[in-house]
């Protein structure tokens, strides 16, 4: 941990926080291949949160930012107590996939705690 955010594990990740002037990027390590397989940056501006990604795996077929994902949003509920988040950039399918509906330009998922 290198300050706000921490690092975490998965089954299959390691991720890896890198604190941000307005948020955090982590860098998603897929532990068996012992590769960087994606990121995820979180962005806080003017009251809202926003996540964008990049991925060797445009789809997401083997999961991973699906994997990710689960652990962030949670944690961004949990710990940061945020009610919605937005994605953007990336597929369109993935942001569905992991709960997010299209509104106007972008992607909203609301947030539990």
């Amino acid at each position: 941990m290198q300050g706000r955010h921490t690092d975490f594990t998965t089954s299959r990740l390691f991720v890896e926080a890198t604190d941000e002037e307005s948020g955090c990027k982590w860098t998603l390590h897929a532990l068996r291949e012992k590769t960087i397989v994606g990121t995820i940056t979180f962005t806080w501006n003017a009251s809202t949160g926003n996540l964008r990604y990049t991925t060797t795996d445009e789809d997401d077929q083997r999961g991973y930012i699906t994997e990710a994902l689960t652990s962030i949003l949670s944690y961004l509920a949990r710990t940061l107590l945020l009610t919605r988040i937005y994605g953007e950039a990336g597929s369109a399918a993935v942001w569905r996939r992991n709960g997010f509906q299209l509104q106007a330009n972008r992607y909203e998922r609301k947030l539990y705690h």
